[in-house]
């Protein structure tokens, strides 16, 4: 698949699909831990955009003391997105710094990243959301990185929200939650969930007209 082209599935993804339809995908596939933990949410709360595209891994850890050129090592992670890319930063669940912010989103959006997911925090809110950069996160706070937390790789398997994360995985991020579609399934999970949302759409219209749902459930096998 051409770059072109799996930024042109991303974009079908995000406006056809639903990551209900994709967790249910994926529970049939037997890979029933791929969600994120809940409290990871878009840092607008009233969003209906959806953000799909292929993970960049970002694993961040907590050092006790101030370092010289403390960014160092996450701006190279940020200068190596590439175009369909959604970062992925990995925190450990560390609470006393902010992981992102507006120029950060700004760079990312100028390597041509989708968007930004993390368990952990953001600032600059206002900034991000007059810049449209959808970001995921636990929250917001205002803590400087420097001397909290510090970029250890990137481009490596992570645990974000409690799902493991490797290079090219799929995220899926919306209102609803964040599921992560393993690179070794993509393309199976993908079309079962076309196909799937196909079929919701026909007992969608029956129950419109009056069918009853046990009736709808016997004839498409869906929920």
């Amino acid at each position: 698949m051409t770059s072109t082209d799996q930024l042109n599935l991303f974009d079908r993804m995000s406006r056809e699909l639903y990551v209900a339809v994709v967790s249910d995908i994926l529970d049939g596939l037997g890979f029933r831990d791929q969600v994120m933990e809940g409290t990871i949410r878009p840092i607008d709360p009233g969003s209906r955009s959806v953000l799909v595209g292929s993970a960049h891994t970002i694993l961040m850890a907590p050092i006790y003391e101030m370092k010289p050129e403390p960014y160092t090592k996450v701006i190279a992670g940020i200068d190596s997105l590439q175009p369909g890319n959604v970062g992925v930063v990995a925190t450990g669940g560390l609470s006393s710094a902010a992981y992102w912010g507006e120029l950060f989103s700004n760079a990312a959006l100028g390597r041509g990243a989708r968007g930004m997911v993390m368990d952990g925090y953001h600032r600059d809110t206002r900034k991000i959301l007059d810049l449209g950069f959808p970001v995921f996160s636990t929250g917001a706070r205002p803590f400087d990185a420097a001397g909290r937390t510090q970029c250890i790789d990137f481009g490596v398997p992570v645990v974000c929200g409690g799902v493991k994360v490797f290079p090219g995985d799929i995220v899926f991020a919306e209102i609803d939650g964040i599921v992560v579609i393993p690179a070794a399934v993509a393309e199976e999970c993908v079309a079962k969930a076309f196909e799937k949302v196909a079929t919701e759409d026909r007992a969608r219209e029956d129950l419109r007209d009056g069918a009853l749902l046990s009736q709808v459930w016997e004839k498409y096998r869906v929920l």
